[in-house]
Formats: structure tokens, C-alpha cells, sequence
């Protein structure tokens, strides 16, 4: 099955969040500020206790940080300590695009619906947002995260000539964060 078989079966909207791993936020940032004149960034540090993590529940802390490219998110993942599948892509793959992630109504239907067509999921934990990224990497070699915000001040995306609200325009963000 292609990824856009898979897209087309769970009905995602366009693509929301470009997430790439990297090993320093702060290095990363920079190198993003000066070259392409990315930003600002929303930089935060979380403590998830209780990560699903390929089926085990794993504590975690990580540094994040947010900005927008036009209507898509740009996330940048460093894991400061706990074992994470995010590390396990550093070590095999070094820093790079690691997920495409799509902000979706109903969670909980789109994550039912793809684990009844057969996909894992690699990680999901619920802390001010409900999330999971899927193990879709056999049709495309890229993992997709399912991403729905706790409260609905979200901009949704409808794919190209589909019936649905309005694409977000440029530098408007696709969707509020929750802080």
C-alpha cells in the first residue's frame, strides 16, 4: 500500500506538522534562524511519565520547539532522557525529517481505523494533546502522527479539491497550540 493509499483510506487532511529529530534544539534553531530566517520558535521542555512507546510504558523528557512554514508546522524533537523510537531513528538515520503529522477531528476513529487496517502504533501518550505516530513506514518509508489538540481552536485543513474548511493561508498556524 502507497502513502498516498494510506491517506486516501483514513481520509487524513493535508499534511500539518513536518517533524525532524535533531540532537540540539538550541544548535538547530540557530542554524534554521540564520540560514533560512525561520521563527520564532516556541521552545518547550516536557516530562512525559507515561509514553506507549512500541507497547511499554516508558517516562521520557524531551525539548521541542514550534514554528511555522506557511500553513505546516515545523517540529524539531530532541530527547534529553528516557529511550524513545525518536532515538532510535537519531542512531540509525542521524538528524533528519522523521514524521509527517495530520491534525485530525476524530482521533480516536482515524486511530481505530488505521490499527484495523493493520498498522502499529510506535508511540502515543495524551498530555495536552492526544497523539500517536503509526508504523506506516513500510508504504513510504516516512512514520505518520495522528494529532488532535484537547481544545478546538484548530484551523483544519481539507485536502485539495475536497469539500471541507479552507486550507490555513499563509503564516497562519493549523493549529492553536496548547499550552
Amino acid at each position: 500500500m502507497s502513502a498516498d493509499e494510506v491517506i486516501h483510506q483514513l481520509q487524513l487532511p493535508g499534511v500539518g506538522q513536518i517533524g525532524v529529530v535533531v540532537e540540539n534544539v538550541d544548535r538547530a534553531i540557530a542554524f534554521y534562524q540564520s540560514a533560512f530566517g525561520l521563527g520564532p520558535f516556541d521552545v518547550r521542555e516536557i516530562g512525559a511519565p507515561n509514553v506507549w512507546d512500541r507497547g511499554e510504558e516508558k517516562p521520557i523528557r524531551a525539548r521541542l520547539a514550534f514554528t511555522n512554514l506557511g500553513g505546516v508546522q515545523l517540529e524539531l524533537i530532541q530527547i534529553l532522557e528516557g529511550d524513545s523510537f525518536h532515538l532510535e531513528f537519531l542512531r540509525e538515520h542521524g538528524e533528519g525529517i522523521h514524521h509527517l503529522g495530520f491534525f485530525v477531528r476524530d482521533f480516536q476513529a482515524k486511530l481505530e481505523q488505521a490499527k484495523a487496517m493493520g498498522f502499529k502504533v510506535l508511540q502515543a501518550d495524551p498530555f495536552g494533546m492526544a497523539y500517536a505516530y503509526l508504523d506506516t513506514r513500510q508504504p513510504g518509508g516516512i512514520i505518520f502522527e495522528l494529532i488532535t489538540p484537547m481544545d478546538q481552536n484548530v484551523v483544519w485543513r481539507a485536502r485539495p479539491g475536497e469539500p471541507g474548511p479552507s486550507p490555513a493561508t499563509p503564516n497562519e498556524p493549523t493549529a492553536k497550540e496548547v499550552t
